[in-house]
């Protein structure tokens, strides 16, 4: 990975800076102390690839101070590819971060960034094959933090190199190993379980197949009983079947019997009919002179009848006119009635209407009266409401005040009594007694000033109130007897008034009304006329109608004559053929009287054939019982054999089932015996540590060329991978720093401080340039901060030429430096100075 540019806003104590690394190889980072040049080439990076990474300092504290909005924007170049990580944070509200990853295609950004942050930040560690912690050890010596390496305990120096060397890939390939070891496990255990399963189930098989052979003899046993069985039962069934014809036959007969019976029965009933209907045609031909005559009577009659009838329809016509005429008088006798009275009440209305005017005139004046006493009751009641409300108040307050009155007496009473006992009692002033006596009687002149000063003004107030509401009633002159007198006046005078306000117009009412009297009863006349003569000509009909009920009886009694004349050629014919049917009737009784006692003596015959029915009947019943148990048990033996051939199936498949599972297990058993060596293989002591053991000489080679540069030949380094273990026979893996000279080893912790820093840029140095070189994930980036200044001059000027050798190992060497003559010995400076607005920064 290689930096190309960084842009900060408001980063720490860098509102603004632009910095453009793309033209930088090696140089020194200057400027004065607080300017950010720390935070801007060490802290940036990591913070915008891996967030928050500064221990104990939250994001919001990277936000410079009187600020809100913080951003940090990192181009690289990675694998050939340019990428750029945009992260921000703001402190508005509840805070917000955004992390965005982008990729130049074409010239254009392309985001590369997940849905989540954390998401993107292992898209970011995926991409470099690197964490934070990683990234900075092989990286950065960061100021202060020269020994993180060296420092370090052995097993995570060991943790640093395996992820450098990129080992950590063995880790994820042993757990694949181990997952799949597991499943093929699982799946072994699975098969042998039910290895066991089937071999339990199959332990019983020769005992079911025993059991089929047994329960088979019984079912051809069986069968065989069956089969002579059944013969006997067909052989009894045979003889069944032919006393059943014979039954059969008897039913038949019996049938055959009762039908011939009830045949006879018909043709009796039959010809008795004939009989009756003979006996009723010798009748009518015995009387048909008599028929004829009764006949022509008939006729006779039929058209007096028809003569009368027709008069009838004019008899309704009078009755109804008549009873018409009887209505209108009838009606006209209730006007004449109604228009009387109306006449002569009018004419009485007419002759008092000087009295009633009178009347009318006195009911106005005492009405107008009525109105004026209305009104002053109005207002009497009114006054009765108030003086009412105003004397309880009055009560209230009478009664308020006597309490008071009562309450302070009560209590002026008491302490006169205390002030008279005071002075009877001869006790010192000290007694307490006495103290509390004097403190009583002190109350004495006020509560008798509060019994003489009673606030009697409301009191007052209700009673001039009260004589104000009386003095108003008194001035109001309201009577209320001559009130009611008034109003019952009034209600008296009020008819008279009305039937005067009525006579308006009723001259000429009476005129219209004497007119229809006149009229009404002239109609009375005529009326009267019409209905003499009407009832004159209905008496007259009526009187030659008289006969006609009697004749119409008459012709009903001989209508029964008439008919009997058109049945006299018919009781001719029926008279014939009743005889010759009555003849032919007794024959075909006799007939079937001859067939009934033919089969009533073969029914007697097959009767005592049938007699042994019931005892082969029985022996049948016998037989089938026997047999239906026999195919019970068949049919049992039959579902015993089934279930036998079900469970031998099943165990077939079984079986069968047991030889595929042994012939899976051998290749599974070998599949899981090289996952346990790949386990093996992958893991710390496997392959790793092999890697690791071929990587430590490179370390310690370049090492090595850098230190001997640093202390002129003097020191060199030496790495221990192994252990021996103080407790037992063996090693441990470990990662040990030794460092030795012309005279011995001794380990790195033994140097002083200046020695421990030549040795820690060196090994630091050589974790660089090792990183640098990894396939896959070369970061050809080495920043130093503030390395210089704990060296003497000898020293950091051997420190500065190492630096410089080893930058031709990477793309890009950045020292941040204060001291100048270390300035000096860099052909590129990067200056921080800070200006309005901002840091400005100047690449020489």
């Amino acid at each position: 990975m290689i930096p190309l540019r960084i842009e900060l806003q408001n980063f720490r104590a860098i509102a603004y800076a632009d910095i453009d690394l793309s033209a930088v190889t090696l140089a020194a980072i200057a400027g004065k102390n607080g300017a950010g040049k720390s935070s801007a080439f060490t802290l940036s990076p990591r913070f915008a690839l891996f967030g928050d990474v500064v221990k104990g300092v939250s994001l919001d504290d990277l936000v410079r101070k009187g600020s809100q909005e913080m951003a940090v924007k990192f181009d690289f170049e990675h694998q050939g590819s340019v990428y750029r990580a945009i992260r921000t944070r703001s402190t508005k509200g509840k805070g917000k971060s955004t992390l965005e990853l982008q990729k130049q295609v074409n010239g254009q950004w392309e985001s590369r960034s997940a849905e989540k942050i954390a998401d993107t930040e292992a898209v970011i560690r995926n991409l470099l094959n690197l964490d934070d912690e990683t990234f900075t050890a092989s990286s950065m010596i960061l100021q202060g933090q020269a020994n993180a390496f060296t420092g370090a305990t052995a097993g995570r120096r060991k943790e640093v190199v395996s992820q450098i060397l990129g080992l950590n890939v063995y880790e994820q390939l042993q757990e694949r190993s181990r997952q799949r070891a597991a499943i093929l496990h699982i799946d072994i255990e699975k098969n042998k379980d039910k290895l066991l399963t089937l071999d339990d189930r199959l332990s019983g098989r020769s005992v079911k197949e025993t059991e089929l052979t047994v329960a088979e003899d019984q079912h051809n046993a069986t069968q065989d009983l069956i089969v002579r069985e059944e013969h006997s039962v067909r052989a009894v069934e045979a003889q069944l079947n032919e006393l059943k014809v014979k039954a059969a036959r008897i039913e038949q007969i019996s049938k055959d019997i009762s039908v011939i019976n009830d045949e006879i029965t018909a043709l009796r009933t039959e010809q008795a009919g004939h009989i009756g209907r003979l006996d009723r045609a010798e009748k009518i031909l015995a009387n048909e002179t008599q028929i004829a005559e009764k006949s022509v009577e008939l006729e006779l009659l039929k058209q007096k009848i028809a003569m009368l009838e027709a008069r009838q329809p004019e008899a309704d016509r009078l009755q109804r006119d008549l009873s018409s005429s009887l209505a209108d008088l009838h009606q006209n006798n209730e006007s004449i009635a109604t228009l009387g009275p109306r006449i002569v009440a009018i004419q009485r209305q007419l002759s008092e209407s000087e009295k009633l005017k009178q009347q009318a005139d006195s009911y106005e004046t005492e009405l107008e009266r009525l109105q004026v006493y209305e009104g002053k009751a109005d207002q009497w009641n009114l006054l009765v409401a108030e003086l009412n409300d105003t004397r309880a108040q009055h009560s209230k307050e009478e009664s308020r005040l006597a309490l008071e009155e009562r309450v302070l007496t009560d209590k002026i009473t008491g302490l006169e009594k205390q002030e008279a006992h005071l002075h009877d009692s001869g006790c010192l002033v000290t007694c307490k007694y006495q103290q509390e006596a004097t403190l009583a009687v002190e109350e004495l002149p006020e509560l008798r000033r509060q019994l003489t000063e009673l606030d009697r003004t409301e009191l007052d107030k209700l009673t001039f109130g009260i004589d104000g509401k009386q003095q108003q009633q008194v001035a109001l002159e309201y009577d209320n007897a001559a009130h009611k007198a008034n109003k019952v006046k009034v209600d008296e005078l009020r008819e008279a008034a009305t039937a005067f306000a009525q006579l308006s117009g009723k001259d000429e009412l009476l005129l219209q009304l004497q007119r229809q009297h006149a009229d009404t009863e002239g109609r009375k006349t005529a009326i009267e006329l019409r209905t003499n003569e009407l009832s004159e000509q209905l008496i007259t009909l009526t009187a030659a109608l008289a006969p006609l009920p009697e004749l119409t009886v008459k012709a009903v009694e001989l209508e029964r004559w008439a008919k009997l004349k058109d049945q006299i050629v018919a009781a001719r014919e029926t008279k014939q053929n009743a005889q010759e049917r009555i003849i032919a009737i007794d024959q075909e009784v006799a007939s079937k009287q001859t067939r009934t006692d033919e089969l009533t003596n073969e029914h007697g015959s097959l009767v005592l054939d049938s007699l042994e029915f019931d005892t082969l009947q029985s022996e049948l019943e016998q037989l089938q019982s026997r047999l239906a148990q026999q195919r019970g048990q068949l049919t049992t033996l039959a579902e015993q054999i089934g279930g036998i051939k079900a469970v031998l199936a099943a165990l077939e498949v079984d079986q069968q089932e047991r030889d595929k599972l042994k012939a899976e297990m051998e290749p599974k058993s070998q599949r899981w015996t090289r996952y346990q060596v790949l386990i093996k293989a992958f893991g710390r002591d496997g392959i790793p540590a092999l890697i690791i053991e071929n990587a430590v000489p490179q370390l310690e080679r370049i090492a090595n060329e850098i230190l001997g540069q640093m202390s002129k030949g003097k020191h060199y380094v030496r790495f221990e991978t192994q252990r021996e273990l103080k407790s037992r026979d063996g090693v441990s893996e470990t990662l040990d720093i030794m460092i030795g000279d012309w005279s011995a080893e001794r380990p790195y912790e033994t140097f002083s401080g200046g020695e421990q820093l030549r040795i820690d840029y060196a090994i630091r140095f050589a974790l660089a340039e090792l990183l640098a070189q990894r396939a896959g994930s070369k970061v050809e980036w080495l920043t130093i901060d503030e390395g210089l200044g704990s060296q003497d001059a000898e020293h950091r000027a051997l420190v500065l030429e190492s630096i410089k050798s080893v930058a031709g190992r990477f793309k890009k060497v950045l020292v941040i430096t204060h001291i100048e003559d270390a300035q000096g010995a860099f052909d590129q400076v990067i200056r921080f100075d800070n200006a309005e607005g901002g840091v400005e920064v100047f690449v020489a």
